[in-house]
């Protein structure tokens, strides 16, 4: 009974909460739906960019190699260039390992913030399916078919699809698989909209796709 009064306390004091924030008029559904996205986005890129920053050192170190290769048996002007070009990259190789571990550092800990926030984004939308009178018309709009929120039901189930680490690893996989050939791992519709928020794998695919594409395309 206390369990059961403390949940029910609970769920109403973070609905006051976001009525004071939003307004009574915002749907709450919504609202949880963007946080949602938006924390999914974080993950994604603190993902991608942590294997982005690992991939630098090894790109760096094939391009090393290929200078002083070449050079082996190219014309001595051209031999000379390749292994100039060679110094100088190894000088950026050394820079870049130095401010590798405060990188991946900083990468955990977005990564960590956005789990966090992807978790309160999910208890939030399991607490408007279960208990939809605390938060509003936002559920009442869906089961009389009308308003923003007709298909709130589907978003939600779609939004607690994945938990926060199935999500990492989805955005994991993209960015390994475009880093490593330039195929994607998982097919990547068109850019969703802030109403399709509820879509999580593939807003993480997205979003870890397009980083590396944008990181390939500065690298070649």
């Amino acid at each position: 009974m206390v369990g059961q009064e403390y949940g029910a306390t609970s769920i109403a004091l973070e609905q006051r909460a976001l009525t004071a924030l939003h307004g009574p008029g915002d749907c709450a559904v919504d609202r949880a739906l963007e946080e949602l996205r938006q924390a999914v986005s974080d993950l994604a890129f603190a993902e991608a960019a942590d294997l982005i920053a690992r991939h630098r050192v090894a790109f760096l170190d094939e391009m090393i190699s290929g200078c002083f290769e070449d050079a082996e048996t190219a014309e001595p002007d051209t031999a000379a260039a390749l292994r100039a070009a060679a110094e100088g990259l190894q000088e950026e190789r050394v820079t870049l390992a130095e401010t590798l571990p405060l990188e991946l550092s900083l990468r955990a800990d977005q990564r960590d913030a956005a789990c966090d926030r992807i978790r309160a984004a999910q208890r939030r939308l399991r607490n408007i399916s279960q208990m939809p009178d605390h938060f509003g018309c936002a559920w009442a709009c869906s089961r009389v078919g009308a308003g923003p929120c007709e298909d709130a039901a589907e978003q939600i189930q779609q939004a607690l699809r994945f938990d926060a680490e199935a999500i990492a690893d989805i955005a994991r996989q993209e960015a390994r698989a475009r880093l490593s050939d330039g195929f994607a791992a998982l097919p990547v519709a068109s850019p969703l909209s802030p109403r399709r928020g509820g879509d999580t794998g593939t807003t993480a695919a997205q979003v870890a796709r397009r980083l590396v594409e944008d990181a390939r395309r500065r690298l070649c």
